[in-house]
């Protein structure tokens, strides 16, 4: 299982690798230590064959996408790796691949939506201004050529194009 852990990491080495086991996704080595400093959660070990146990911890796959949107606001990014085949049903090791991947530009929370609070999204080159809400997308154009707009508006994303 370590290999194939170790497989899919390299695949996506800047990401946190949420790898499911079961009803915990677990994370190892360095992303391990990077998690538990983040989201002050109990580090543990693996026995996998080394000289020393591997670090691990994990989170309850149905408490997950609160500790992802942590690490999300955190500026890190997460790749979610899940069980594709009936644990029942496998023969050997069960199939697991990269389903999702979350970063600061997308997000798990919908509460902002539920609230129908709008999500701003700026984009650091040509300055174009978006609001998206629940029921709408728009743009305010340029403050510079239209004047400033009529409510404040703060970025709740930003985005950097080339």
């Amino acid at each position: 299982m370590m290999q194939e852990y170790c497989k899919t990491k390299e695949q996506y080495k800047d990401c946190i690798l949420f790898y499911r086991l079961g009803d915990f996704y677990e994370m190892f080595f360095d992303d391990a230590l990077l998690v538990t400093r983040e989201l002050e959660i109990t580090l543990t070990g693996k026995d996998c064959g080394l000289e020393e146990r591997a670090p691990m911890c994990g989170v309850p796959y149905h408490a997950a996408e609160t500790y992802i949107n942590r690490l999300i606001e955190r500026g890190h990014k997460v790749a979610i790796c899940e069980q594709v085949e009936d644990p029942k049903k496998a023969k050997g090791l069960v199939k697991r691949e990269v389903v999702r991947i979350v970063t600061p530009g997308t997000t798990l929370d919908s509460s902002p939506l539920r609230r129908r609070e709008p999500w701003t999204v700026r984009n650091i080159k040509r300055q174009a201004r978006c609001f998206i809400n629940a029921m709408s997308v728009g743009s305010i154009p340029d403050q510079r050529k239209y004047g400033a707009p009529s409510t404040p508006w703060l970025p709740t994303r930003r985005f950097i194009t080339p």
